[in-house]
């Protein structure tokens, strides 16, 4: 098991710049309005030898407005489930009036703390660490955040806490599945229901959910991390800054993930948001699952199911390649399948053929159903498979303009049909046969 450590402290002291700095890119939302990061954020970190598992939290507040107590309910769980709090302080403040009771909690906690003196930019403005040591703690670290200063000793001291526990063995793969889809569809739910606790804030208000928010769980003892991301609108128009961070938290999420699951409302069916979500999963070339969610409120099951199936073929119809799975995060219906097709999915997404079975695959397609145009015969000359994630194909054609659109999705659908391909995109990529090509293979 991974050794979690969860980052603390009061609204915009650069926990998630901090976060951010431990995940080498920009993961957390970062913006000068209090209250930006609303959830815990957990990330796998690998440092040399060892791996670990950082969570960012909310800021640590003494609001009593109801966004504000889940906040601070998911703080708490953060800290009971973790094993060293990294408490953050903004080192040109100064200690704040709130920091010393923030303190005393962390000391009654029991947990390993280590005090994070931040925003000390160079070694002259170490003097404005000393006021610190009133808050009580053995060990003490300035970094700066934002330029990486002493990370790497950071690093070291979180290593040497956690010893030998801390190594891992990083030959598994740990899938990374990102549930999108637009407001208010249960995709926070859904993590919630797959993790059995509330690490998501869920609220009917649209927008709850602002950043990209990765957890990490466990299923049926194989570790995955799900990423829960911020409704994306149809408009191509953003309505503030925080909305267009999230749109952007979601694209870079996206990138990082292994498998996509397009999250549908049951009772709102698939309409032109889902469309463009779809588009956006192509463009980025991801292996999709299609869960539609509340399907614990649908009654004539059997007339929506086919539905769906027809809203599948006419608005998403560049994802037939998708399992469709229908759900309910409120009572875990099938939920469990999501588990299930994961692993194959992304086998699949994986896949390397051997040249003799690409060969082979093409003489038969070719022989099956050859294409003649304008009285000419197209030839597929040669056949190869240029990598995997996804699975994408290279073939050199006699003549390249008389091959119709047409052939080009036959060929697609008889590889899926012999490789099967299940969940995945698949690229054909064709070009003019020359004797250069085949000289330079």
């Amino acid at each position: 098991m991974h050794k979690k450590i969860a980052i603390v402290g009061r609204p915009n002291v650069g926990k998630s710049t901090l976060f951010n700095r431990f995940v080498g890119k920009k993961k957390a939302i970062i913006h000068s309005m209090p209250g930006t990061t609303r959830d815990r954020n957990d990330f796998i970190v690998n440092w040399k030898d060892k791996s670990f598992i950082v969570t960012d939290t909310a800021g640590w507040s003494s609001d009593v407005s109801e966004f504000s107590k889940s906040m601070s309910q998911q703080l708490d769980v953060a800290i009971q489930g973790c094993d060293i709090v990294l408490f953050l302080v903004d080192g040109k403040d100064g200690v704040h009036p709130f920091e010393p009771s923030i303190a005393k909690t962390l000391r009654s906690s029991q947990k390993d703390v280590i005090l994070i003196v931040n925003k000390i930019d160079t070694f002259a403005e170490e003097v404005k660490t000393y006021d610190f040591y009133s808050l009580g703690f053995d060990q003490m670290i300035s970094v700066s955040a934002t330029h990486g200063r002493n990370m790497i000793e950071l690093l070291e001291t979180i290593c040497d806490k956690i010893g030998n526990d801390g190594y891992v063995d990083k030959e598994d793969k740990i899938l990374k599945i990102i549930f999108v889809g637009k407001p208010n569809v249960g995709k926070s739910s859904l993590v919630n229901a797959i993790v059995k606790e509330e690490r998501c804030i869920v609220h009917n208000t649209p927008g709850t959910t602002r950043d990209s928010l990765t957890v990490h769980a466990t299923h049926k003892d194989t570790d995955y991390l799900l990423i829960d991301t911020a409704g994306l609108h149809r408009g191509n128009k953003t309505k503030d800054d925080m909305e267009y961070l999230s749109t952007l938290s979601t694209n870079y999420a996206l990138d990082d993930a292994d498998i996509a699951v397009l999250v549908a409302d049951a009772s709102q069916g698939i309409g032109e948001t889902e469309a463009k979500i779809a588009g956006l999963i192509i463009e980025k070339k991801k292996p999709c699952i299609i869960a539609v969610n509340k399907w614990d409120l649908i009654e004539d099951k059997e007339d929506q199911v086919k539905l769906f199936q027809q809203q599948l073929e006419e608005k998403l119809k560049f994802l037939d390649w998708s399992d469709i799975i229908f759900i309910s995060a409120k009572t875990g219906q099938r939920i469990d399948r999501i588990f299930r097709l994961a692993p194959l999915i992304y086998e699949q997404y994986s896949k390397l053929l051997t040249q003799q079975e690409l060969n082979d695959a093409i003489r038969t397609a070719t022989a099956n159903k050859p294409l003649q145009r304008k009285g000419k015969l197209v030839k597929i000359k040669e056949s190869e498979q240029l990598i995997s994630k996804p699975p994408t194909f290279r073939f050199s054609v006699n003549d390249l303009e008389l091959l119709h659109f047409s052939y080009r999705r036959y060929i697609e659908n008889f590889l899926r049909e012999r490789f099967s391909f299940q969940g995945t995109p698949i690229v054909l990529k064709f070009r003019q046969y020359t004797k250069s090509n085949k000289e330079n293979r």
